[in-house]
């Protein structure tokens, strides 16, 4: 086959912000957190000055202007060079005023047309190198969303706000915590901020202990605040007591935040039950069953299992994810009796958990002694985990118990859009996969085989996690959140160097080689291929469900939120 010689894309053929010139350099050298920073701490190949360059641009707002939304998937982090802006907390102003955060869909003909003008040889490109590509950009990019009566409108909602001035970050903790960001921040007057890509934010963070000091306190205060504020337990509370509530709660990590690095391992250990048992004790204890429980904790994110000791061994009854609690009935209970009340059940951490402990006094002064708190009654009743008294198997059928232990033991739970296929109703037409191939380039993005629970099988499909551990440690942001959540793979910014697909820990990324329309294979100076990284998209560019759901003939494949076990058992059961 032929071949054309090109060079290897690079992390910088495509800069953030091509307007990135020396004079914003220098501007941005200048300004209070950079100004003190020292260049020896940076190697050769990634200096200061080209991570400002390459990896930030510099953004303008009016006065009064949407700068970020509640509820947006951030792939970067801001600093405020000069003007003044407020960010709301939740519950926050209506988001009905500015409109919720959009995905563009192209029509039904568009799409008939685009599928009839596709290549038919795979994976071709015009060319390896970047483009201009929209990377890291968000909704709020495209147009200009004006609050004029702001003050009044933050007033009446009755929220906490907190006014940010030069020099101070938002976006922060949504980028470090691969999660939406929960507050809104709008502009109070013409505001100047810098945009910090989560490349370049990490890269700077790993080499000056002050700026990563500043990052991580910023992380844990307003990573407190904002939770509190989320939790429907604490949403009647004055900001007074908030404020006092992230005084008294401690910030705690358990685990691995970069957990995926051991998953496979570990997971293939589990062969028998005593392999298993000893794999859940591997796992990191946060509350062990029989303790008198310290505090009431809350996930913030990760995963955590809920398991007790049956018959020697351990018994899986749930998982906690980010908004559970645990512990909160025993307390409770305790509280009532005047005596301490042992856990039900112990926790401990699925790869990774980052928790917030409410001190016990604290929560019986302001939350059980409030008989009003129409909210504790409404979270006692719908508590599970620790809330669990009778036997087990009068809880949960076997079945639920098993499928639960199996999503648990796969870290299936993480996925928020996995593909599930009935393999007694699949008559392996492949019709799915070749509906994949015409949306994609002519390869599919997906293998049709997984492992299995009974006759249910998790396709080998990108699951569109909660926490996507396939984004650490991408150098150009070419695999990035999408407005919808939704993780993507920006083709033009793709260099090929696998480190997504080898974090995956189902491995649904796939390293593909690419051709010009001619079939001749894109390679570098050493002839060897230029690879791209590909996955699913859940079509998200198309309007409907994903071409793979909509071929199947026999109603035998779906995507599912794994988290859900309930919908997850309707579906098995329908």
């Amino acid at each position: 086959m032929n071949e054309i010689l090109v060079q290897r894309p690079r992390r910088w053929d495509q800069p953030f912000d091509e307007d990135m010139q020396e004079q914003q350099v220098l501007h941005v050298l200048a300004s209070p957190h950079f100004r003190n920073m020292q260049p020896a701490n940076f190697p050769k190949a990634l200096q200061l000055e080209d991570l400002i360059r390459n990896d930030c641009r510099i953004r303008r707002f009016d006065k009064h202007q949407l700068m970020v939304r509640a509820g947006e998937y951030l792939n970067s982090a801001f600093l405020i060079l000069s003007g003044k802006a407020i960010m709301v907390s939740p519950p926050g102003i209506d988001p009905g005023l500015w409109g919720q955060v959009s995905v563009n869909k192209i029509s039904l003909g568009k799409s008939i047309k685009r599928w009839w003008s596709r290549h038919r040889l795979p994976e071709v490109r015009t060319s390896v190198s970047a483009l201009k590509s929209n990377t890291g950009r968000r909704a709020s990019d495209k147009g200009r969303v004006i609050i004029d009566n702001v003050e009044e409108l933050i007033a009446g909602a009755s929220c906490e706000s907190e006014t940010l001035h030069s020099g101070d970050f938002y976006g922060e903790s949504a980028v470090l915590g691969r999660n939406e960001i929960t507050n809104t921040v709008i502009a109070l007057e013409p505001i100047e901020v810098l945009e910090i890509r989560w490349q370049g934010l990490r890269e700077i963070r790993k080499r000056e202990a002050g700026f990563r000091d500043l990052i991580d306190d910023l992380y844990r205060q307003r990573g407190l605040s904002d939770h509190l504020l989320s939790v429907p337990l604490f949403q009647h509370l004055s900001p007074h007591l908030i404020k006092e509530l992230s005084k008294e709660a401690l910030f705690e990590v358990h685990g691995e935040f970069e957990w995926q690095r051991g998953f496979k391992t570990i997971s293939e250990q589990a062969n028998s039950e005593a392999d298993y048992n000893k794999l859940i004790e591997s796992e990191p204890l946060i509350a062990c069953e029989g303790d008198s429980p310290d505090g009431l904790l809350l996930i913030r994110n990760g995963f955590g299992r809920v398991s007790r000791n049956i018959n020697f061994g351990h018994y899986t009854l749930s998982y906690l994810s980010k908004g559970g609690m645990f512990g909160l009935d025993e307390l409770h209970a305790a509280w009532l009796e005047g005596k301490p009340k042992p856990l039900n059940c112990s926790f401990r951490a699925l790869g990774y958990v980052d928790a917030i402990r409410i001190p016990t006094q604290w929560l019986e002064k302001n939350i059980f002694e409030s008989e009003s708190n129409e909210a504790l009654k409404g979270v006692l009743e719908e508590s599970l985990g620790s809330s669990i008294t009778m036997p087990p198997e009068q809880k949960t059928t076997p079945v639920q118990r098993e499928l639960t232990e199996f999503l648990v033991e796969n870290r299936f739970i993480n996925g928020s859009a996995a593909m599930v296929i009935d393999l007694q109703r699949c008559i392996r037409c492949d019709d799915c996969v070749q509906a994949c191939a015409n949306a994609h380039d002519n390869n599919p993005r997906f293998n049709r085989h997984g492992k299995s629970f009974g006759r249910y099988m998790i396709a080998n499909a990108c699951m569109h996690c909660e926490d996507p551990v396939c984004m650490i440690g991408c150098p150009t942001g070419a695999i990035h959140r999408a407005p919808g959540g939704e993780v993507k793979i920006n083709d033009p910014t793709c260099i090929g160097c696998s480190t997504c697909a080898n974090n995956c820990p189902y491995d649904n990324i796939r390293m593909v080689e690419v051709r010009d329309e001619s079939n001749q294979l894109f390679k570098d100076a050493t002839h060897k291929p230029i690879l791209k990284a590909t996955k699913c998209d859940l079509c998200s560019e198309v309007s409907g469900k994903p071409a793979c759901e909509r071929a199947c003939p026999h109603d035998a494949l779906t995507r599912l939120d794994l988290k859900d076990i309930a919908k997850l058992s309707n579906w098995v059961d329908r």
